[in-house]
């Protein structure tokens, strides 16, 4: 699937905005997870994109320090996708598909952002909706990657490597 802001029916509800403290202090920890690769109980983050009608939201949870130090080796980025209460881990690394054309006013090459290589960590309530899920996903990281204001980015989509149940989490590698 790969969400394009050519084929939307609608505008995005996602927006990008700081994290409701209410929203902070009401997270339980002991039930649910925010994906990390330091891990803990705490928000790696102050920031989200959020769709309040829908009751999803993707929180960024850091990388595994290479982004900056390490040019050949790739960066492995940790997410969580808040559906309806429920948090999703999110696990990829960054990619583009390169488009045809260029957006006029910028010169930009038309692209696509790609979470590829991509691992999801769902909770067995939501593993049965995996593909609405990764639609989310797509949704909430064209707006993450800023593409309502950035013409150039034309969508974005998910390349999946695995979909897991969150229990697996705990065994999994990742990079770090």
């Amino acid at each position: 699937m790969t969400y394009l802001v050519a084929e939307a029916k609608t505008p995005s509800n996602f927006v990008s905005e700081k994290i409701p403290q209410a929203e902070r202090d009401a997270f339980d920890f002991s039930r649910h997870r925010l994906y990390t690769p330091l891990g803990g109980a705490r928000w790696p983050t102050d920031r989200w994109v959020v769709d309040k009608e829908r009751r999803v939201a993707l929180v960024g949870g850091g990388t595994n320090g290479n982004y900056a130090a390490d040019e050949d080796i790739a960066t492995t980025f940790w997410e969580t996708l808040l559906v309806e209460g429920l948090s999703v881990g999110v696990i990829y690394k960054r990619a583009a598909d390169l488009l045809e054309g260029k957006d006029p006013v910028t010169g930009r090459r038309h692209v696509i952002k790609n979470l590829s290589d991509t691992y999801l960590y769902l909770p067995a309530a939501l593993y049965a909706r995996k593909d609405e899920v990764i639609a989310l996903l797509e949704e909430a990281y064209f707006v993450d990657a800023g593409g309502p204001q950035r013409p150039w980015i034309r969508g974005a989509k998910v390349d999946l490597t695995a979909a897991r149940l969150d229990t697996e989490y705990g065994h999994s590698k990742h990079g770090v």
